[in-house]
């Protein structure tokens, strides 16, 4: 059953037991592998969560007081590690030999409840969420407005309490074989989002956090790759929302952020220029942007990946061949790890052509196709800068389609790398 269908008979969800702080230990097993890519590994969304009400095609006349309407209202589980975690299981829901897990922590209610149902219907593994009795889920009101932009007004709840040793506690359980696992693959990526939301996982707390993850989870033979998404960075104080972030980016491989929060974040100076592109991209870019993007470099960041709306995205690979080096293992190295210095590229928003949309998760959605890209294994299909991003750009086109978004008619990892591969893409969406 899909998660649309799931929304609308959503008390089924209320089935679930929780105690007091420990992992679940149910695992599904529609999950899968980007087998074309990879030979083999687990990944691991985590991060903030909330249970989503989307209110679908709302009116917005421009007065606070006036009294608008919508069409539908859908529950969904969101948040960074929900949307990330759902869209890669989806995703990659044909073949049955990876998984993808979920840390995250929520409350013994009604909003907890009904997310763990979410991730079970998408074909995730709930066995590493963190229930706390003593804590409520996070909730969110999101008006998906007619033009498909939307707005949120959430109560952060249990996230605001999330810790890093509860995180790593969770990280440690992805080891504890339950009764019907013959052991856990490695894993090949964390991604975890959004630090700005989670104010005991910020500044010196996250960077030790990231690498205490890194040092668990990779080996000589594996090397993990960290991945951060960002949301909620507010603008009103630039230097508390730099000191979230700034101290931990030696400790991320993929950054991702859009424009605005890019420039929140702008630092007053950077001691190199910004790289050219290698096809005109920076065209689409401010010398500010392109100024900042290289200071994230230059505090230890690999890759950073900028959403640009209905642009696309730019990806921007540091200077500095030793960083990508460093994710590079005995056994197998990661595509990352291979690509070339300094490479800068954008890639184009595709269109939907019906005109169903729904960007609730569309940045999720760029940056779990990003990573599960960047972090592949394999050779038989050549990961580049411009291909990871195109397959990113391809996921996010089809979880804005409101026909594909929960699972019916969307296509595979498989079948979206076919697509590059035959050079059969959708139509360029068109600022």
């Amino acid at each position: 059953m899909l998660l649309a269908s799931i929304a609308k008979s959503i008390t089924a969800a209320a089935a679930v037991t929780t105690s007091s702080l420990h992992a679940h230990n149910t695992r599904s097993s529609n999950t899968d592998n980007m087998s074309s890519t990879n030979g083999g590994g687990s990944i691991i969304c985590a991060g903030l969560s909330c249970l989503d009400l989307q209110l679908v095609g709302c009116t917005q006349s421009g007065s606070d007081e006036a009294i608008e309407r919508y069409d539908e209202a859908i529950h969904c589980a969101g948040g960074s590690a929900s949307m990330t975690a759902t869209t890669l299981a989806l995703l990659m829901k044909q073949q049955q030999q990876e998984e993808v897990h979920v840390i995250t922590k929520i409350g013994p209610d009604f909003a907890g409840n009904t997310m763990l149902e979410f991730y079970r219907r998408a074909g995730a593994s709930t066995r590493l969420v963190l229930s706390d009795e003593s804590a409520r889920t996070s909730m969110a009101v999101l008006p998906i407005f007619q033009t498909g932009k939307r707005g949120c007004y959430v109560n952060l709840a249990c996230n605001d309490g999330f810790s890093p040793d509860e995180m790593l506690q969770q990280v440690d359980q992805y080891f504890v074989n339950d009764s019907s696992s013959a052991g856990p693959s490695p894993a090949r990526a964390f991604l975890f989002g959004y630090p700005h939301l989670m104010p005991k996982m910020q500044g010196a707390a996250l960077k030790s956090m990231l690498e205490n993850v890194r040092d668990k989870l990779s080996s000589d033979d594996n090397k993990v790759l960290i991945a951060v998404d960002l949301n909620g960075v507010d603008g009103s104080d630039t230097t508390v929302a730099r000191s979230a972030l700034i101290p931990a980016l030696s400790e991320i491989d993929v950054l991702h952020l859009n424009e605005d929060e890019a420039m929140v974040l702008s630092s007053s100076s950077s001691s190199t220029a910004a790289n050219d592109g290698d096809d005109g991209s920076n065209s689409l870019l401010s010398s500010a942007l392109l100024s900042q993007i290289t200071s994230f470099h230059e505090h230890g960041c690999a890759v950073v990946l900028l959403s640009l709306g209905s642009k696309g995205a730019f990806v921007s690979v540091t200077p500095d061949a030793k960083r990508l080096q460093q994710l590079s293992s005995s056994e197998c190295n990661m595509a990352m790890s291979q690509w070339s210095a300094g490479t800068q590229v954008h890639v184009p928003a595709f269109k939907i052509e019906h005109g169903g949309v729904n960007t609730n998760g569309a940045g999720d959605a760029l940056f779990a196709g990003f990573s599960l890209a960047a972090s592949s294994w394999g050779s038989k299909w050549k990961v580049c800068p411009l291909n990871a991003g195109t397959f990113a750009s391809l996921v996010a086109w089809q979880r804005c389609d409101s026909k594909t978004r929960d699972g019916e008619g969307m296509r595979s990892a498989e079948a979206l790398i076919d697509m590059i591969n035959e050079q059969k893409l959708p139509a360029v969406l068109e600022d």
